[in-house]
């Protein structure tokens, strides 16, 4: 379509709007008079379309009719004649699909032809042919935008909503007053006629607004009433119609205040009520509506954004500086908010801002991918010359010297940090964290207390809180308290060195130890200050041992814990951490190696400590999972096969599952490890006997005398049981059931006595 055409189509389209429509008739008539005007058949389809709102079609067919006798190549006037039929109701919707099908034979294919026959099937609930017919339509002719509205009427039908929503954008961006309904429209035509000062025209665009909101959804919007009453009062006031304009303002207040004062006030409610404030009143009578959006809980990323552009695109630093500090107030951890008032900050202090925010974004980088220590601290004292009030800057100088060991420089940029940014959580647990360290312990807990921990503290943050507490009640020598607050931090982190190490220092104070083992290792005061030495693992581990002896078993674990994350992968500290963890509590030894797991610790070893952490709690299913799960490691050695295999075989034989796989897993075992040592060989004797292969199994057992363990004496028993010398298996054992039960394999050991004991019980045999 020309553009000339086009821009008198709008302006058509315009005065229909507003319901000028004898104007609007005129001007489509003139327009269809001229050569261009006439060729564009969406100008038909508009004066088509008018003519139904005038109820003239009756007319329209006629000249429709008269032009048909008078051309020769009438192909558009019979596309034009069969739409007024159809708008018309003077055919039926499968006469008009006939009718437009027939010119497509005669004339071919075109747009306003498919979407004639769409509109047809639409009319007969054919909605999947008129969805084709409309799409037809727009592929040879995608400026026949009539077809996105048919399309968008479908889909809504149809149930789809999305699409439905999709299409109609797309109408509504190429015809914008063919609909109502959109804010953005109305506002601009009213306000384009106020600017020609057609002031009912004007009213018009502005009243059709909320009576499209009361006509489709019962009511219209508080804050659409607002911006009616101040759009109604320019335009009166514009006319000189003073008294009534100010009665429309004053109405408009009293709305807009009721609206601020409600708690229940929506945000995006509040921002268009400031907006349109803003537009008609200026930025004054605005800025409560923005306060208190950047005031309120949870404040939309975008909105702080536009706001903190606002007042500073109009330069308006002060304002920004006072509005925003207000805001941080409230909230301070909102990064929008701290970015927004760092802004008015640098503005007010002669920063140039995109200067600065560029060194910023470059210390980042340098901060999290821990570059060059020279060029860090340089950007850091060129950043602190320009502005020294940005409390990040701050803190990462801080952090430098620290490093550096110069606790002087460094304590004096924390206190700075913590002054320009003391409401911020993050902030407050950094400076605590070096005042417990460095300075008072007393005051670092006072700050502390001074965190909210109310919902939506960071877990990490919140760990930090206990560990930070747990610190102060060590230093006060309460450990019971310390360690209390550890047991929480732990359930986040079980394996944090800083941790471990408090928790180590707090049990081996409440441990029942010697004295020469309460002093604390040569490894842990060397850990601490970031220094670590093999002598010193070597003292640590033989330290550990005597706790055992002394059966510390809690601070044991903890400390095989620490010694297993220094240890590189070695077998011997996991090993070591296995057999801890079963003597202390193999149920939270199971959830620490599983938080191990979900980080890069991920390997067979932990597959297999797991698997023997549930078999010490007797859950063997989940064990065998375990285990199998260790087998699918690619390159797995054949000792770790080995392993795994054999355990596999203990649980199957213990399950009395899949006995068959059991014995040849235990055999697979012994061959892979090529020795047969007393673990592999009772695993074997017991699958044997689950088996009923009795030979071998007195083979087996005869290399394992029942005085070498619980469990030899246990299928010693067993085999003399199977035999049918029931005496003979009960003198085997009775010593057994006179044996402490440490271990629920023992315990289970016992139960299967007892009731082979007392009471004759069958042996059972495999499945």
């Amino acid at each position: 379509m020309q553009k000339a055409i086009a821009q008198k189509l709008a302006e058509a389209n315009k005065l229909i709007f507003v319901k000028r429509y004898g104007e609007a008739e005129q001007m489509l008539d003139q327009l269809l008079q001229t050569p261009e005007g006439g060729a564009e058949l969406l100008v038909h389809m508009r004066r088509i379309e008018l003519g139904t709102m005038l109820k003239s079609l009756a007319k329209l067919r006629t000249h429709y009719l008269q032009r048909m006798q008078a051309e020769r190549d009438h192909g558009a006037v019979e596309l034009c004649l069969a739409f007024v039929e159809q708008q018309g109701e003077l055919i039926t919707p499968s006469e008009a699909t006939s009718v437009f099908q027939d010119i497509m034979r005669r004339h071919g294919a075109s747009a306003p032809a498919y979407y004639g026959i769409g509109c047809s099937m639409e009319q007969q609930g054919n909605f999947e042919r008129a969805v084709f017919n409309y799409q037809q339509a727009l592929n040879l002719d995608p400026e026949w935008f009539v077809a996105y509205f048919g399309l968008s009427q479908v889909h809504y039908q149809m149930g789809d909503e999305r699409r439905g929503d999709q299409f109609f954008y797309l109408f509504e961006q190429a015809a914008p007053f063919n609909v109502y309904g959109n804010f953005e429209t109305h506002r601009q035509l009213s306000t384009e006629f106020l600017q020609r000062e057609r002031y009912l025209e004007a009213e018009a665009a502005i009243q059709a607004l909320s009576a499209w909101w009361v006509e489709h959804k019962g009511v219209c919007p508080l804050e659409i009433q607002i911006y009616e009453m101040l759009a109604m009062a320019r335009i009166q006031a514009a006319q000189g119609d003073h008294v009534h304009s100010e009665i429309q303002k004053s109405r408009a207040h009293a709305l807009a205040g009721g609206a601020l004062d409600d708690p229940r006030t929506k945000e995006n409610v509040l921002y268009f009520i400031a907006k349109v404030t803003e537009d008609f009143e200026g930025l004054t009578p605005a800025l409560p509506f923005y306060q208190r959006i950047l005031s309120s809980e949870g404040a939309s990323q975008g909105v702080v954004q536009k706001i903190g552009s606002l007042l500073l695109g109009l330069g308006e630093h002060q304002l920004a500086q006072s509005m925003f500090t207000e805001a941080y107030q409230a909230h301070p951890e909102n990064p929008d908010v701290r970015f927004c008032l760092l802004v008015a900050n640098l503005k007010l202090g002669g920063v140039n801002v995109e200067e600065y925010l560029i060194g910023r974004e470059r210390l980042r980088q340098l901060v999290e991918n821990s570059g060059d220590k020279v060029e860090l601290l340089a950007l850091l004292h060129s950043l602190l010359a320009k502005f020294s009030g940005d409390a990040e800057v701050q803190g990462h100088i801080a952090d430098v010297y620290l490093r550096l060991g110069n606790i002087d420089r460094a304590g004096k940029h924390y206190d700075a940090m913590y002054q320009l940014d003391r409401g911020n959580r993050v902030t407050a647990l950094k400076y605590a964290a070096f005042v417990m360290q460095y300075k008072s312990a007393d005051l670092a807990m006072e700050i502390l207390s001074s965190i909210h921990t109310t919902a939506g503290l960071p877990t990490t943050s919140q760990a930090e809180i206990y560990w930070l507490k747990s610190n102060f009640y060590a230093q006060k020598h309460d450990f019971h308290m310390s360690l209390q607050l550890l047991r929480k931090v732990q359930t986040m982190d079980p394996w944090n060195v800083a941790y471990l190490l408090s928790e180590i220092t707090s049990l081996m104070h409440l441990a029942p130890l010697d004295a020469d083992l309460k002093e604390v290792d040569a490894m842990l005061a060397g850990l601490s200050n970031g220094d670590e030495s093999p002598e010193s693992w070597v003292d640590f581990d033989q330290r550990t041992g005597l706790m055992l002896e002394q059966h510390a078993y809690e601070l044991v674990y903890a400390r095989r814990k620490l010694r297993y994350l220094y240890a590189s992968g070695a077998p011997a500290p996991l090993l070591a951490l296995v057999q801890a963890a079963c003597k202390y509590d193999a149920g939270r030894a199971t959830y620490d190696f599983m938080k191990l797991l979900n980080t890069n610790f991920d390997s067979p070893d932990i597959y297999w400590a797991l698997g023997i952490l549930f078999k010490e709690l007797w859950q063997l299913e989940t064990a065998t999972v375990w285990f199998e799960q260790m087998l699918l490691f690619p390159a797995l050695p054949p000792m770790d096969q080995a392993k795994a295999y054999l355990e596999l075989a203990d649980c199957f034989a213990w399950r009395g599952k899949s006995i068959d796989k059991a014995v040849e897993y235990a055999k697979l075992a012994i061959d892979l490890n090529r020795e047969r040592s007393q673990k592999n060989l009772k695993v074997l004797a017991h699958c044997y006997l689950r088996a009923g292969l009795i030979r071998q199994a007195t083979a087996v057992l005869s290399e394992l005398p029942p005085e070498l363990s619980t469990e030899a004496r246990y299928l010693h028993g067993l085999l003399h049981y199977r035999n049918g010398s029931r005496e003979l298996a009960n003198q085997v054992w009775k010593p057994l059931l006179s044996t402490a039960s440490e271990s629920l394999r023992l315990h289970t050991m016992k139960q299967d006595v007892l009731k082979y004991y007392f009471e004759g019980a069958p042996y059972l045999k495999a499945n």
